[in-house]
């Protein structure tokens, strides 16, 4: 009796309506390419997500640099400023190795200074404050640069003020 029950099982199985089989296969198929768009709509999230993370660094490194070029304003102006009998001086010589940290630092984090001086004026990097007579010097070129300049990936960050030639 098992030996017909089992063969009634086969028989059954046998008689699957393709009708049946190829409603699963149809379904199979649609569930592959429904797994398949959500997997790609998740991917393409996770990489809006990388990139605004990355934005959103950028623009708290740009902000904290922003915040600190008063500071290496200061400082240029202080080392400008420094006496000539006084250049030599231990404390000097500290403070000026201080401010060639900070420039490397800004280097290896991607902050160019903008070349501002002896060049023809570029309202697009630079900012005028003050035209001067110069005769030696053509007519819209820097002549003294008041206050430095950055760039980072190619963005403006701080425009050089400078003076330029009438």
């Amino acid at each position: 009796m098992e030996e017909d029950i089992k063969n009634d099982d086969i028989k059954k199985e046998e008689e699957v309506p393709t009708n049946e089989l190829e409603e699963c296969k149809k379904k199979c198929d649609e569930y592959l390419n429904s797994w398949k768009r959500e997997r790609a709509d998740f991917l393409n999230y996770k990489r809006d997500e990388i990139e605004k993370i990355g934005l959103l660094a950028r623009y708290t490194k740009e902000e904290t640099l922003l915040k600190m070029f008063p500071i290496l304003d200061s400082i240029y102006w202080a080392e400008k400023h420094v006496p000539d009998e006084l250049k030599s001086h231990n404390w000097i010589e500290g403070f000026l190795q201080t401010k060639k940290q900070i420039d490397t630092f800004l280097q290896k984090e991607g902050i160019e200074k903008i070349e501002a001086m002896d060049k023809p004026y570029d309202p697009n990097v630079m900012e005028a404050v003050e035209e001067v007579d110069n005769k030696e010097m053509q007519p819209n070129m820097v002549v003294e640069e008041v206050q430095k300049g950055y760039m980072m990936d190619g963005k403006v960050l701080k425009p050089a003020k400078v003076k330029i030639s009438k």
